[in-house]
């Protein structure tokens, strides 16, 4: 009896920990080398989307979903967003809200983008773990409970088969953001590596820089709420915008700071004058666009 006891502890053991490896699958992380298309993994990945796809945007319930898992792809010197994209089967949706991208131009050799085996996006307004959460989601998108997939690294669901709200979209083509000297600078420093002015080393600057004459008007690129008016470190005298879906901006080595703290302001609106507080050579102002406090390639007409 004993020795029958065992047998059994260790064989739910064993279904136990095969349960949580199926639960955890989700979080896969398989490398991808190549874009080809007669590469297996390619090959495989882009049968599941499509398979995927059918059931999930039919809302097929009676049917299982491949479980959700990611390859890891590398970005080469010359891929571009839209290449990848094509290559893996993917969807402009898909790509930039996996991988937290406010634009195409986001992406750089190097850089690790999460290819999914599904097309869908992340909800960006439910975040409650517990079958309530999900309920919200679903109902929201119109699709069936059981293919939702909470993502605990992320703290979010995806959601398959659905595309970015108008919103969201419109960030990522640049739509939202407006050049916030109005067209009175001009570009002296890109977004990127750059050697820095005074240490003269390779260093990465996190947005752009605008050149203009002291006290040149600096407007509000997007509708928005000041978090910050004030003076911090090499920034100077700055002031930092939240806008909606984890989206800031900040105006940096002002002269003048026109805006308080708890401010709402529309796009356009005047928030200060340019200036060179701060850590900087000569008059302009520092640009710079975040999400979730991750810094993006500022977008707008006339900067791509």
């Amino acid at each position: 009896m004993p020795s029958f006891k065992r047998h059994l502890i260790t064989l739910l053991i064993a279904l136990i920990l095969i349960s949580l490896n199926e639960v955890h699958a989700v979080y896969d992380r398989l490398p991808l080398k190549s874009l080809e298309y007669s590469d297996t993994k390619i090959i495989r990945v882009r049968e599941e989307i499509k398979y995927n796809l059918q059931i999930s945007v039919s809302n097929l319930d009676q049917k299982d979903l491949v479980h959700l898992r990611f390859l890891v792809y590398k970005v080469g010197p010359k891929d571009t967003f839209f290449k990848i994209m094509a290559r893996t089967g993917m969807d402009l949706d898909t790509l930039s809200s996996v991988n937290e991208l406010a634009s195409p131009q986001d992406i750089y050799p190097g850089m690790e983008l999460l290819i999914p085996n599904m097309r869908g996006v992340y909800d960006s307004e439910e975040h409650s773990p517990d079958e309530s959460g999900r309920k919200k989601v679903a109902a929201r998108f119109r699709i069936s409970p059981k293919f939702l997939y909470y993502d605990d690294l992320r703290k979010s669901w995806f959601v398959p088969g659905r595309g970015l709200p108008k919103e969201e979209k419109n960030f990522f083509y640049g739509l939202v953001f407006s050049d916030p000297l109005a067209e009175e600078g001009r570009l002296s420093s890109k977004f990127g590596r750059r050697k820095d002015p005074f240490t003269k080393k390779d260093t990465f600057h996190g947005g752009i820089d605008l050149a203009a004459e002291e006290g040149t008007p600096v407007y509000a690129s997007a509708d928005g709420e000041v978090s910050f008016s004030g003076a911090r470190g090499g920034y100077g005298s700055l002031i930092v915008l939240k806008h909606g879906l984890g989206y800031e901006t900040k105006y940096g080595h002002l002269s003048k700071l026109l805006v308080a703290p708890g401010t709402k302001v529309k796009k356009g609106q005047l928030i200060g004058e340019v200036g060179m507080s701060g850590r900087a050579t000569g008059f302009h102002l520092h640009f710079e666009v975040l999400r979730n406090s991750l810094r993006q390639r500022p977008i707008f007409k006339g900067h791509v």
